[in-house]
């Protein structure tokens, strides 16, 4: 009996999910790597994110909250006396 090898498991295509985006989506929208996406998730920093299956998913809102909270206020300097 020949064993056949089992057909390699092709990735979905992504179906968006309205007010969810995908990693490559979320990469570009932030202009960072994927890579430097799954760095974050990783030392548990950078937007929130949904695990569906084996995809990574972000909620729109929940990255432009983020991105609101990574803000920071300039620090007035004083004149030199």
């Amino acid at each position: 009996m020949v064993k056949r090898k089992s057909p390699a498991r092709r990735a979905l295509p992504w179906k968006r999910i309205a007010g969810y985006s995908s990693e490559q989506e979320t990469a570009a929208a932030l202009r960072v790597t994927i890579r430097t996406l799954r760095k974050w998730r990783q030392r548990g920093m950078g937007p929130p994110w949904t695990k569906l299956g084996r995809r990574v998913i972000y909620g729109d809102e929940s990255r432009a909250t983020w991105l609101k909270n990574q803000e920071t206020q300039p620090v007035r300097q004083q004149a030199a006396a």
